[in-house]
Order: C-alpha cells, then sequence, then structure tokens
C-alpha cells in the first residue's frame, strides 16, 4: 500500500485568558489552547492560565482575582492513502510439485484454494497436470485479482463521538472549551475547574473505497467534564498543585472487515485435520466479509495530576507535572452485518459438520445469521505522563521554554473486546490462531496487538514581547512515535512527527485577552511490504486485524507518509519500493515476504513440518536451498521474468 503526503490545519481562538491540550499519538493536539500550541506545548514552566489544570496545575497559582476561559479548536483533518501490486500466495512453484502424487507434501496456497473451490474448477479447467503454464493461469484466474490494488482513497467529512448520540458526522471538527479560576482573597489559594478534549479525533472514508477495511468511521473522544484544583503559593518562588480528572471516554468504530488470511488459512488449517470433510468454498480471499460497527462509553473516568513550579531567580523558572494513567471502563452495543458470501460459507460449515470438528480447536458451533448484535466491552488506558520544563527569559523581550516529556504508551500492549455471544468470524479466526499458535481471537473475543513503546520527546518554545499588547510566539517538537515499525496501520497511522507553531497574544482591553495558534504536524515513516502485523502481514494466521494481506509495497519509493496538524491529526499510511529487488530464482518463501521466489526442482531442499510453522520474519524459509545454491541473478532477468521454467533456469544459472 502506498501513502501519499497529507495535511491538517488546525486553528485554536480564545477569548478572556485562553489556555492548551493532551496526548505522543494524540498528546496535547486537541486541547485548543492558543498559548501551549504557540509555544509547541513546551509550557510546564510556563503554565497557560486556566489550561495550568491539565499542563502544570501549580501554574493556577499565578492566577489573580476571577478568570474565565473561552476557547474553540477547529481543526482540518484530511487522510490520502493509495495501494500498489499486492504480492501473491504460495503455488506449486514454490515447492515440490509432483502432479501424480496424490497427497503431496507441500500444498500450496493457491492449489489449495483451487482444489476446493468447484466454480473455479469450471470455469478454469486443467485439462493437463504436467502443463505448468495451464496449471498456473487456472490457479491464478481462480484466485483473482486485488480491487485494492492501484487505488487512491482520501477521507471525507470529520465524525465525532458524541456522549449518548454515538457516532456523528459533522461539517468541521469544531470543539468549545473552557474553564473557570478563582483566587482565595487574602490567601494563598487558587481554585478552578476546566472542560477540555485531551484526546479527540474523528474522520470517514466511502464505504466502497479500499480504506474502509481499516475504518470507514473512527472516532475518539475523552471528553474531561470536571477537574477541581487547588493550587498554593507554598513561598514567594516555589508553588504546588493538585487536581481530580471526571472525563467521558468514548470510542466509535465502523469497519469493513475481509480477510484474506482467514480463507487461506481456514483451507491450510482444515486440510491439516485428519479425516475432515472439507466443504465446497465460495469465500474468495478478496471478499468483503462484514461490517463492524461497535460504539462504547464510559461516563466516568478518573484521574489525578500534580505540578510543581519554582521560580529559581528573576530569569529561570523551572517546572515538574505529573498526569496520572487513567483506565476507562467502556461499554456498549455492537451490530456484525455479515455478507451474502460469509453467509453462504458458514451455512457450508454447518450442513457439512465441519464446525463441530472444529470445537477442540476452540472453535464454536456458526450461526450463520446475516447480521448478529450484542453489547461490548473494551478497557481503553490514558497513560500516566511526565513531563520536566525551563523558562528563560534570555532578553528583555524574549523567553525561551523548553520541555522534556515521558508518557508510558507500552501500556497500550492490545486493544481486547469482548462480546457478549460467539460470532461466527471470531469462530473461524479463533480455530486458525489455535492452530497457527497465535491468541488473537476466541469465539466471543478480539483480541488487536498494539504493542507500543514509552516514549521520550522535547519541545522547544519562543515567545517574543512585540509591544506592551501584542506577543508573538513560535513553537517547535520533534515527537518520537509510539507505534513500532511492525504495528503501523491506517487506523492510527502516526509515527515519528515534527510539530511546528505559531501564535499570538493580544491585550484588548484591561479584562480581554484575544489569543490564537496555528500548528502544523508532519509524520513520514518507511514500512516494508509485509512488514506489519496490524495491516499487511504475509504472515498466515494474522487474520482478526489484517486485510491487507499479500499487499506489497507500491510501484515506487517503500515509504509511509502521514500528515497532520495539531488539534487534529493524522494521515496515512502505504509503502513502495525505491528500486527493484534482488531476486534468488532458486530460492522459496511459503509466505511471500519481499518480493517473489522460486523453487528449482532439481536441487535438493531440506523441509520442516507444514504445518504449524512460525512467522515469515522468524521462519523466512521453510524450503533451504543445498549450500552449492547458485548465487542471485538480476531480477530483470529472463529467468525471473518467466516464473513458468524453472528448469531451464537452473540449467543456465548452472551454466
Amino acid at each position: 500500500m502506498t501513502i501519499k503526503p497529507a495535511s491538517i490545519t488546525a486553528l485554536a481562538a480564545g477569548c478572556l485568558v485562553a489556555s492548551t491540550c493532551h496526548g505522543q499519538l494524540l498528546n496535547n493536539l486537541s486541547m485548543g489552547n492558543p498559548k501551549a500550541l504557540g509555544l509547541a506545548h513546551a509550557v510546564t514552566a510556563d503554565p497557560p492560565g486556566i489550561d495550568s489544570i491539565h499542563f502544570n496545575p501549580a501554574g493556577l497559582s499565578r492566577i489573580q482575582g476571577r478568570q474565565l476561559s473561552l476557547k474553540l479548536l477547529i481543526a482540518d483533518i484530511q487522510i490520502d492513502s493509495s495501494f500498489g501490486e499486492p504480492t501473491q500466495p504460495t503455488d506449486i512453484f514454490d515447492g515440490p510439485y509432483d502432479p501424480n502424487d496424490p497427497d503431496p507434501a507441500f500444498v500450496s496456497g493457491k492449489q489449495l484454494f483451487y482444489d476446493l473451490t468447484a466454480e473455479c474448477q469450471s470455469l478454469y479447467p486443467i485439462t493437463d497436470p504436467n502443463d505448468l503454464d495451464q496449471v498456473a493461469s487456472a490457479h491464478d484466474q481462480c484466485w483473482g485479482v486485488d480491487p485494492v490494488a492501484n487505488t487512491s482513497i482520501s477521507t471525507g467529512d470529520p465524525v465525532l463521538m458524541v456522549p449518548f448520540l454515538g457516532l456523528q458526522k459533522t461539517p468541521i471538527l469544531a470543539l468549545p472549551m473552557g474553564g473557570v479560576a478563582v483566587e482565595a482573597p487574602g490567601s494563598n489559594w487558587t481554585f478552578g475547574t476546566a472542560a477540555y478534549v485531551s484526546e479527540g479525533v474523528g474522520y470517514t472514508r466511502e464505504l466502497d473505497e479500499a480504506g474502509a477495511f481499516q475504518g470507514h468511521q473512527l472516532g475518539l473522544a475523552r471528553l474531561t467534564y470536571f477537574s477541581p484544583t487547588v493550587a498554593l503559593q507554598i513561598t514567594e518562588r516555589l508553588a504546588v498543585g493538585f487536581g481530580l480528572t471526571f472525563s467521558y471516554q468514548g470510542l466509535g468504530v465502523k469497519t469493513k472487515f475481509r480477510a484474506p488470511g482467514l480463507t487461506l488459512g481456514f483451507l491450510r488449517n482444515l486440510n491439516s485435520i485428519p479425516n475432515s470433510p472439507l466443504p465446497n468454498i465460495g469465500l474468495g480471499p478478496y471478499d468483503n466479509v462484514r461490517l463492524l460497527t461497535m460504539e462504547l462509553e464510559d461516563m466516568f473516568s478518573l484521574g489525578f495530576g500534580f505540578g510543581l513550579l519554582w521560580e529559581a531567580n528573576s530569569w529561570l523558572t523551572l517546572g515538574f507535572s505529573y498526569r496520572s494513567e487513567s483506565t476507562s471502563e467502556m461499554e456498549g452495543d455492537y451490530s456484525m452485518e455479515n455478507t451474502d458470501t460469509f453467509v453462504h460459507t458458514m451455512e457450508g460449515l454447518s450442513e457439512s459438520g465441519v464446525d463441530l470438528l472444529l470445537l477442540p480447536f476452540d472453535g464454536a458451533p456458526v450461526s450463520a445469521a446475516e447480521k448478529e448484535t450484542g453489547t461490548v466491552k473494551a478497557e481503553w488506558i490514558s497513560p500516566q505522563a511526565v513531563s520536566f520544563g525551563a523558562s528563560m527569559q534570555v532578553l528583555p523581550a524574549l523567553k525561551i521554554n523548553l520541555d522534556a516529556k515521558w508518557i508510558e504508551f507500552s501500556r497500550w500492549d492490545d486493544l481486547t473486546f469482548e462480546f457478549d455471544r460467539n460470532n461466527d468470524f471470531l469462530i473461524l479466526g479463533s480455530v486458525i490462531n489455535t492452530l497457527a499458535g497465535l491468541n488473537y481471537a476466541d469465539p466471543d473475543r478480539m483480541l488487536i496487538p498494539r504493542e507500543y513503546e514509552d516514549t521520550w520527546s522535547w519541545a522547544v518554545g519562543a515567545e517574543y514581547q512585540w509591544n506592551d499588547n501584542l506577543v508573538l510566539r513560535a513553537g517547535y517538537e520533534p515527537r518520537r512515535s509510539a507505534i513500532p515499525d511492525d504495528r503501523t496501520d491506517l487506523l492510527f497511522p502516526i509515527t515519528h512527527t515534527d510539530l511546528y507553531t505559531a501564535g499570538f497574544g493580544w491585550q484588548y482591553d484591561k479584562i480581554t485577552r484575544i489569543e490564537g495558534a496555528l500548528g502544523y504536524l508532519q509524520s513520514e515513516s518507511d514500512t516494508d511490504a509485509c512488514g506489519s502485523r496490524n495491516a499487511n502481514s504475509c504472515v498466515e494466521g494474522d487474520v482478526v486485524y489484517n486485510p491487507l494481506l499479500f499487499h506489497s509495497v507500491p510501484q515506487r519509493g517503500d515509504r509511509l507518509y502521514h500528515h497532520a496538524v495539531p488539534g487534529s491529526q493524522i494521515l496515512a499510511a502505504g509503502c513502495k519500493p525505491v528500486s527493484e529487488p534482488v531476486c534468488r530464482c532458486n530460492l522459496s518463501r511459503p509466505e511471500p515476504f519481499i518480493h517473489r521466489t522460486r523453487w528449482l526442482p532439481h536441487q535438493p531442499l531440506t523441509r520442516e513440518s507444514d504445518h504449524h510453522r512460525s512467522s515469515a520474519e522468524s521462519d523466512p524459509q521453510r524450503f533451504a536451498p543445498a549450500d552449492d545454491t547458485p548465487g542471485p541473478i538480476a531480477c530483470g532477468h529472463d529467468c525471473c521474468r518467466n516464473r513458468w521454467h524453472a528448469p531451464r533456469c537452473a540449467r543456465q544459472i548452472s551454466a
């Protein structure tokens, strides 16, 4: 798959004392505080008014009298993606092939699919099993062409996850927020509360486009509706603050599912079960399987924050802030609308009794229902975060802020959805996972591995006092991604990013201050073909969340591009080769990984078990060539271009 650069612009505006944001993946991007955004969120030692509640609670101690904050975040979100040519699953030439062997040791993916699909045998008959061209042509036509290949998509209108209402489309992504703070008369205490969106993102893709397999609609929101906070000025130079947060957490997802790995893995694993009656399969590798809709909410998610602020001298202030982990136990409804093709396949399993044979492999009887509904639960973790900051008045009119931040994203090891009943797709996924030695699915549970990593990042911001009424700001924040390279996808495609910001503050009159900021977030990463276990893995058994199985790198580049802008989010994903790879015509890999390879019948091979094999990464060559294997040759060579004449190529290489 390929992804083109996309961009997102966001505008944060406020009046009467505006303030700032939360998140690495979404950290601080949806808070909408103009001062914080203008300084690239380097505000731990220079907290922004009432929004100090989020950035550093000790900053409330700087508020005098009473203050009210009103702000509005407007975000423009677009995700552009393109997909290149797919690789292909194994065929007869990737392993020992003898047309006269009734029980071959190696059963290729294409051959097995052809043998179990009566319609293919009728439409593309093989009259001479020794004619390699005819056999390969019939297998290719039966397997079909991936409709995702060579397509491009873009996101449309944004969506919001709204409390009690669920996913709601909106022409623009606009988030109003605000807060209030009061200094207790005659004391060193200040009290405040604010309402803000610390996590907020939402987008749509057309239902009939390729991107809908990793998010037709997605809405994520963490709305803090009550945040009682207190700050105490302990000495003239030292202040401390503490606050609680009561938040709403919502997640809405509507996505199509297809499972090229489900088809191939299901067939291969059924073939490994002794005496199992193999049904006629009508589910193709690129067929749409179902449309899943889930809307989950938790109205009461509790967290807390703590902060320190120390004015070391007249030109240096140091700050520290801690935000606790918050766990949301979300619940809601789901529906699975199964396609006719999938329903007919389930009917075949039920009528033939195969579903009962799968019980020992963590299976269950299938329902073959057109629509499955019920309730679903999931745990969502907002990880703990620590920030250190310094604010330096280097010139009378120029201030420089520096921040260092740590977030424990390793708590996002996986995302598990627990359903109140079994459903057909997960029953098959559970069986395949069990046979493959994985644990991503049960008949009533879906686990999406994330395996995110803890992150450290830094930020720098500059503020220049142009005159008594106007202040100008700029900032830069490079963010290390929490998403490993082998877990990138189109659902949350933010990797390593660079955040560029600019803003201003204008004292309109004695009681009114207007502030604004603009930010641009750019993200770019590299992902090899078959390189992501959450998008385009070539490991048979990765069936739950892997709709782009066998999808290779696009025609040029080997790149994944994401672009976004603060107050909003992301952008895209994909890959394409920079140059043609070197082939070994005499090697074979059962799972295509980066490029096609070939087995040469004349060479001795060593072979491992056909079943329960490990992934392509850990077991790249199930069929290893003998020590006297000839070396690699260019992919453009006739030997590599003509895949139907391996014996001739063997002689040519030997010569």
